[in-house]
């Protein structure tokens, strides 16, 4: 059953990231019924076996849900001023609901669903170590061959996902993705697994290179882990490489923020200053010579007009925040239903006013208008809580595989949540699938009491 869960749960995120992003809903409605399905059949296969317990977070999943629940529920329009809504503007009838776009709100329920299913099928996978180790390497993986693929559309021109034509970011390397932004989000979600792996081996070969074993023993050890660490230390290069050329600045930033914090934890364990310094030099240097090399001017002046978007006067990011605080103030406790942003926006809209502005570009804003204040507090507040959990946990682990993984979830957990700042990667359906399933292997080092003792270290 761990073999099939494993495999259909990696099927699934491939689907995902490889068809757009999740964008397109019939591509990703195959994921949802590979992920509901995996759901049903472990289940059934806890119904019928007695297999060995373990710890789940249920009840911030629960009253989530439930509070999505509630939107949708028909409510007397007496109480329709209690939630900001004015008689005057509901369709006529004796029931309203909370949510402003019904239908939008049951299609993000069932993403939600979806997501939740995904983390817990996670964190049964990560009872056991090997599988934990074989998500980890799918991840990186598929991040990988993301990266090469950005890379080979920047340098070749070649822009298309596999036979569509792009239409838009014609200039960057956007992958598998339509927009450079959500690109650049996957890809530091899993660039720290790739820099902490580089880290784990290069410790272990300083380890073991130093220590009084025979010579010849010693040297082939140092071989073979010498070449674990060029792997995992070009496939890092190789990935920020990408995700430089994406040309997004909120990626570019989030990444260095996220890589900054792994090696500060880093520092905490036992692996060495100088490791620590050699693979931060050697990482560096190898992307700063791909990039000189590839070219870095298209990357640099997109800097150069950060002031100019950021101002406070025109159209620009800040305009559509300042408006998404006047639907919070609207609706500040149930918020006005997941997934009704666009619908709701133009009522306050001042800025875009000839487009639909689907997302108001900061997943906190957006998560605080669609959800309410508690339920962003809930949201946002569980993430916060496993970030923290990690972080204790992680000084208090053994050196070995599970701790390092840790230390990733760390770097790609900081790296979303700085990126959702100015962005919307937590509604781009892949990211937030990949983004569940690390927290859950963050949740599960946090609580290693709830997995079995074992397996390789």
């Amino acid at each position: 059953m761990v073999r099939f869960l494993e495999a259909g749960l990696i099927g699934a995120v491939c689907v995902a990231v490889l068809a757009f992003g999740g964008t397109a809903p019939s591509f990703f409605a195959l994921t949802q019924v590979i992920i509901f399905g995996l759901g049903v059949a472990f289940l059934l296969s806890r119904q019928f076996s007695r297999g060995p317990s373990f710890r789940i977070p249920v009840a911030s999943p629960l009253l989530l849900v439930a509070l999505v629940l509630l939107q949708i529920c028909p409510l007397p329009v007496s109480l329709a001023p209690m939630f900001g809504r004015a008689r005057d503007e509901l369709p006529a009838g004796s029931h309203f609901t909370v949510s402003m776009a019904r239908y939008q709100t049951v299609s993000h329920l069932l993403l939600l669903v979806t997501y939740l299913t995904a983390f817990f099928l996670t964190l049964f996978l990560c009872q056991d170590r090997n599988a934990k180790k074989r998500l980890v390497f799918a991840l990186v993986s598929l991040g990988a061959f993301e990266a090469l693929y950005g890379l080979i559309q920047y340098l070749t021109g070649w822009q298309q996902i596999f036979t569509y034509v792009k239409k838009y970011y014609l200039e960057e390397a956007t992958g598998t993705y339509i927009n450079r932004n959500h690109f650049a989000g996957f890809l530091e979600m899993i660039l720290p697994f790739a820099m902490v792996l580089a880290l784990r081996w290069t410790h272990l070969l300083s380890k073991n290179a130093s220590d009084g074993r025979a010579g010849t023993f010693r040297k082939i050890v140092s071989r073979t882990e010498l070449v674990s660490v060029v792997f995992w230390l070009f496939l890092a290069i190789l990935i920020s490489a990408a995700l430089v050329l994406s040309r997004s600045r909120m990626g570019i930033i989030s990444a260095l923020v996220s890589l900054v914090a792994v090696l500060a934890l880093a520092g905490t364990s036992a692996v060495r200053p100088r490791t620590r310094v050699a693979v931060a030099a050697l990482f560096f240097l190898g992307v700063l010579g791909l990039i000189v090399w590839i070219g870095s001017d298209p990357v640099m002046s997109r800097f150069e007009t950060l002031g100019q978007e950021y101002n406070l006067i025109g159209q620009n990011r800040i305009s559509i925040w300042r408006d998404t605080l006047g639907l919070i103030r609207q609706h500040p406790f149930l918020g006005i239903g997941l997934g009704s942003f666009s619908v709701a926006y133009t009522s306050v809209q001042t800025a875009f006013l000839n487009l639909l502005v689907e997302h108001a570009h900061c997943d906190y804003l957006e998560v605080a208008t669609e959800l309410g204040l508690p339920g962003a507090i809930l949201v946002f507040g569980s993430i916060f809580w496993v970030l923290a959990q990690t972080a204790r946990r992680y000084r208090k682990t053994e050196e070995h595989f599970d701790k390092a993984i840790s230390l990733a979830c760390i770097g790609s957990i900081a790296a979303i949540l700085v990126h959702s700042l100015a962005d919307f990667n937590l509604y781009i359906p892949a990211n937030a699938l990949v983004f569940t399933m690390i927290l859950a292997m963050a949740w599960s080092g946090a609580h290693p009491e709830s997995v079995p003792q074992g397996g390789n270290r």
